[in-house]
């Protein structure tokens, strides 16, 4: 039996080193092309570091015999193993420092020195990783008193153990780090990074989820009927973590990728579950892994918040993942199962969770600060530009594409600003041409008012003598009807003027004139207009107004001439701090679309939202009427 439990722990041993795999694909997915080869190497470098260090120290300081239940003194450099057992017990375990250290490495890619990137492998390996994991595991070894161990705290696996430490100490490098160039854009919002191959990324997704089975089935040193349960928990725990991330994504982070859930989920309800999967039922494994799938993209979004970035995601999946997992064992697991009453044990739960991340946390901290004042732990500006690939590793395939890539931004570059310049000087055009319209309506309007508007007042004026010369009924009644003729011309010129040359803009405001001019209709055309129209308008200039009133003039004059409607609603209100909305609703006949676009004045209406820079809807059905509605910006004084 016990050759048959010693395969089983190597076989699980071989598991979690593929993991190795299953990072560097993954990892190398999601950095930029120019930084490829440095993730991959530094990966396999950081894990040789980390696995001679923990063999050398790092065993001894976790297991070896301990000194008040918080370190251990004895076994250095691995002198005294004995069976075959106490070697592979040793190869399992140094598995696990090399996957705590590949964990931070990913989430400072492309942007750290090598030889920093060395120096914290080693001392993570050495002495953050095996000390805390004494705390927890010290007695897997030998039968000894632990800190944390006699206290009750449950890690089956690892997931405060190996995930959070590595986590925690991920957090650490990359606030002493800082983000990548350009991660966020001069308002701050973050701009998403390239991707060299999402497909690998799945790929070493999958390599990750198929050596888990080795990461939480070879915890229990033997294979026994355990085995099944664990391997089926673990199974379930990432699946439903996939679910779980993706509700949250659509629930609170709609403009966030669907694609980054997937990874998050999957991985952080591995991570959950490695503390527990001994122990808890399939659909409380199903559970524990949806609320950690879930919380790792509410972790994503904090770090984008505080702008903190984490090339891969390692510290929500790993830290905040890890820490859920420790603390959901002891909410869902049954009574029996747990070391303490259920309160009792969350609450020793959560003070693991607690130290655990003070001691990843405190002293990655004062690792990295240490490294960053020494020998420096960022790359400069024109390395981090070149990629990792060429300053850290030489790679001339990888210059040649960066020289390629200059290129192609140069020439990018030059092509958007010849754009930007034509944009600009279209924009001006048709400013021009708008305002050159104006002055020809405005002229047009003072030539009505002063010629024919003139020459029909005085007409109506000679008109109205014919009744004090001598009585002639005909004559009278002739002079009546010819008097009510101008005078439906000069209402039909002073209307035609006021469409021409909006004065009462200028002299109230867009608000009194919209109203104005919604009466004027009504009283015309027998419509009932409901308006609601904003008394606090933006501050608009008074090009805006110009082209919001015409808008709406359009709008109106359109439903007047050819809708047929008997009900026309106008909004204009203020939607939030920086948007305006213009909302013009008939119950007429309505129109088809594709048929009219380019007359009804809709030319001229889109022209004017264009200089507004509005987005604007118009949605038209026949007998059902139309819409046209207009989101207009606007910066607060």
């Amino acid at each position: 039996m016990n050759e048959i439990n010693h395969l089983w722990i190597v076989i699980c041993a071989c598991f979690v080193f593929f993991m190795q795999a299953g990072f560097i694909c993954y990892e190398v997915g999601f950095v930029r092309p120019k930084n490829v080869v440095s993730v991959a190497l530094e990966n396999i470098i950081a894990f040789v570091i980390a696995t001679l260090a923990f063999c050398l120290v790092g065993f001894a300081f976790m297991f070896g015999q301990t000194k008040g239940g918080f370190i251990g003194g004895s076994n250095w450099f691995l002198q005294n193993l004995k069976g075959d057992y106490d070697y592979i017990f040793v190869l399992y375990e140094l598995m696990f420092a090399g996957t705590a250290v590949t964990i931070f490495a990913g989430s400072m890619s492309e942007r750290t020195k090598l030889k920093a990137l060395v120096i914290a492998a080693m001392i993570t390996g050495a002495v953050i990783y095996p000390v805390f994991g004494h705390w927890v595991w010290g007695g897997n070894y030998i039968a000894q008193h632990t800190f944390l161990g006699d206290l009750g705290f449950m890690d089956f696996a690892g997931a405060t153990v190996v995930h959070s430490t590595a986590g925690w100490v991920a957090l650490a490098g990359t606030i002493v780090l800082g983000p990548r160039k350009d991660r966020w854009d001069e308002n701050g919002k973050p701009r998403r990074m390239g991707r060299s191959n999402i497909p690998f990324a799945a790929l070493g997704t999958f390599i990750l989820w198929f050596s888990w089975f080795g990461f939480n089935g070879g915890n229990l040193f033997a294979f026994s009927d355990k085995v099944g349960p664990i391997l089926l928990n673990t199974n379930i725990a990432a699946s439903t973590g996939v679910v779980g991330a993706l509700i949250v994504t659509r629930l609170t982070a709609r403009d966030q990728s669907f694609m980054e859930a997937v990874f998050n989920g999957a991985l952080g309800g591995l991570v959950a579950i490695t503390a527990s999967s001994d122990i808890l039922t399939l659909w409380q494994a199903a559970l524990v892994g949806l609320i950690a799938g879930g919380a790792t993209v509410l972790g994503s979004l904090l770090l984008l918040k505080l702008k903190i970035d984490d090339a891969v995601n390692a510290i929500p999946i790993h830290g905040i993942g890890g820490a859920c997992g420790a603390i959901l064992c002891a909410v869902f697991a049954s009574p029996e199962k747990l070391l303490h009453p259920r309160l009792q044990q969350i609450l020793v739960q959560l003070l693991g969770v607690g130290v655990n991340f003070v001691w990843a946390f405190g002293v990655g901290l004062i690792m990295f600060i240490v490294i960053d004042k020494t020998i420096g732990l960022r790359v400069s500006g024109d390395e981090e530009e070149k990629g990792l690939n060429v300053v850290e590793f030489s790679d001339i395939s990888s210059w040649l594409e960066h020289l390629k890539e200059e290129h192609y931004e140069q020439l990018t570059h030059d092509l958007y600003s010849t754009i930007q310049k034509q944009n600009v000087d279209l924009q001006q055009q048709s400013d021009l041409l708008v305002a050159t319209q104006e002055r020809e309506r405005q002229k047009l309007a003072r030539d009505l008012h002063d010629g024919v508007g003139q020459s029909l007042v005085a007409l109506k004026i000679n008109l109205g003598l014919f009744p004090f010369q001598p009585e002639d009924d005909a004559l009278k009644r002739h002079a009546g009807k010819t008097i009510k003729m101008v005078d439906e011309a000069i209402a039909e010129i002073r209307n035609v003027i006021g469409n021409l040359e909006p004065i009462a803009l200028k002299k109230d405001g867009l608000s009194v004139s919209v109203k104005s001019l919604c009466e004027k209709l009504e009283q015309l055309s027998k419509i009932h207009f409901h308006c609601t129209i904003t008394d606090a308008m933006p501050n608009w200039n008074e090009t805006e107004e110009l082209n919001i009133f015409r808008i709406v003039q359009e709008c109106l004059t359109n439903i007047i001439k050819h809708s047929g409607a008997t009900e026309v609603d106008v909004n204009m209100l203020t939607l939030d701090a920086n948007r305006f909305l213009i909302s013009v609703i008939d119950n007429g006949r309505g129109f088809n679309l594709q048929t009219v676009d380019s007359g009804f004045g809709l030319t001229s209406i889109r022209e004017r939202s264009a200089m507004l820079h509005a987005k604007i809807v118009i949605d038209s059905v026949e007998d059902a009427g139309t819409r046209v509605i207009l989101e207009v910006p606007y910066e607060q004084d």
